[in-house]
């Protein structure tokens, strides 16, 4: 096993970072369940205490759900709040986030420091991602493009045919994660790729929160409570689905329902609005309107319930 397939980034097995799960050589799929419980239990043992407040912000869910946008829109009322916000771009396919947030230019890739991404392969220094704490204002200012109080930061793309995997990505994005420090006011946002891959590669590790976004279809359901699970197996204690693109109220209530079944903690919804469907077809977000109201209402509930010292239950959530 490679060193970026490794949960925790242990080069090879016995080498700083192992934890003697096992994983890396079981040869059966019992085996492989038995090492990623070990692996879960550990990682488990190291989150102790109360949940505490948002720092780092994990956006995922099933693919077109609506992840990027949800992000933009969160980064902006955030930044309304009067915080200060980083968005990190690990989707490796998706080329329009910067335009979603209104930031140009695109800063400079973290992948310029893989040899394989590096146009005349020669990799940019990394030693820095390896910092026990970044700080967003300890990041080198080639990789963070800042618009104010916002900012933007991207893993990389796949760009050309046979380029390869995005695996090395995937470990930059892993490391970068779990050694960014926000600062007091500062809350980073990192919107996924879609799926569940990241969690395989251990990319959530270093988030307090992640954030599901679901649609009205059973596969995405499923998927939030397959989020949900190995979410909980990271570590991960506050985790809570936003959904999207419902058109009624009876459509709503029937996959809160299901969330409930699946015992996925459901937070709000994000109306489907007609100010976020014209504006995407420009490549952007709304900055005023009902929707971002309403994206402002779902940024102080969650920011809300990260300081009582018990969820907000869903029953509130529907009569607030």
């Amino acid at each position: 096993m490679g060193s970026f397939h490794c949960p925790i980034g242990a080069a090879t097995r016995g080498t700083v970072g192992c934890v003697s799960c096992g994983l890396c050589i079981a040869t059966t799929r019992q085996g492989q369940i038995e090492a990623a419980n070990r692996m879960r239990a550990h990682i488990r043992s190291r989150t102790t205490g109360p949940v505490g407040s948002i720092r780092k912000i994990a956006v995922c869910g099933k693919g077109g759900v609506g992840k990027s946008t949800l992000v933009a829109m969160l980064a902006h009322a955030l930044v309304y709040d009067g915080y200060r916000v980083m968005v990190v771009d690990t989707d490796e396919s998706n080329p329009s986030l910067h335009r979603l947030l209104g930031i140009h230019p695109e800063p400079e890739p973290l992948s310029m420091m893989l040899e394989r991404f590096a146009p005349d392969g020669n990799p940019a220094p990394k030693e820095w991602l390896g910092q026990d704490a970044i700080t967003l204002d300890s990041i080198p200012e080639q990789y963070i493009y800042w618009a104010g109080n916002l900012a933007i930061m991207c893993v990389g793309k796949i760009e050309d045919p046979l380029a390869g995997c995005a695996c090395p990505m995937g470990s930059l994005s892993r490391e970068l994660m779990m050694n960014l420090d926000p600062g007091e006011g500062d809350i980073v946002l990192v919107d996924l790729e879609a799926g569940i891959e990241s969690f395989g590669r251990g990319m959530e590790q270093g988030a307090d929160t992640v954030l599901v976004v679901t649609e009205p279809s059973l596969d995405s359901v499923l998927l939030s409570a397959k989020i949900r699970y190995m979410a909980e197996g990271l570590g991960i204690q506050r985790i809570r689905a936003i959904l999207n693109k419902t058109r009624d109220p009876r459509t709503e209530r029937r996959i809160r329902d299901m969330l409930i079944e699946h015992e996925v903690r459901y937070i709000g919804t994000m109306p489907h609005g007609e100010d976020v469907a014209d504006a995407s077809l420009e490549g952007t977000v709304p900055l005023e309107g009902a929707s971002v109201e309403n994206v402002r209402w779902l940024t102080g509930l969650l920011l809300d319930e990260a300081e009582m010292d018990h969820p907000i239950t869903l029953h509130a959530v529907l009569e607030a």
